[in-house]
């Protein structure tokens, strides 16, 4: 499968309101096909619940309401995540992930997409975590 996968670290500097790397990533959209997986979605939304609130996830928990009141701008949030196609994860991955933590020494979230990637043919990721350097099966696309 030809095109990219995009890192969880890509989309929140987007919705930061990185200017440079929005340019980018709508430019990446419109000349590639463009991946993710759930572990993205999660990581993003769960940042971005923590970083629009100013509450940590154990409080978040205990506050419901403040949750559901962020539903219509989380939409914006899902917008932006649904501009990639989002590959579904099976156990045949999670077993390439493990092989990846042990391999690579990555953590389960990062081996995820490592193995999400692997599993679909994926052969780029744009990220702005060096930690996939390690991975030799995958290069990482310098962010322009």
């Amino acid at each position: 499968m030809s095109g990219v996968f995009v890192d969880s670290n890509v989309f929140l500097k987007v919705l930061e309101g990185d200017h440079n790397l929005k340019d980018y990533f709508i430019n990446l959209c419109k000349s590639d096909a463009v991946y993710r997986n759930p572990v993205v979605y999660s990581e993003v939304v769960y940042v971005w619940f923590r970083l629009s609130t100013g509450k940590k996830s154990f409080e978040l928990k205990k506050l419901p309401e403040i949750v559901k009141s962020k539903s219509k701008e989380m939409e914006k949030v899902e917008n932006l995540l649904n501009l990639a196609e989002n590959l579904s994860i099976n156990h045949e991955i999670e077993r390439t992930a493990s092989g990846i933590i042990k391999q690579y020494g990555l953590l389960p979230n990062d081996a995820l997409i490592a193995a999400t990637c692997k599993h679909y043919g994926i052969k780029r990721i744009v990220t702005l975590d060096e930690d996939f350097n390690r991975i030799d099966f995958l290069e990482v696309v310098e962010v322009r």
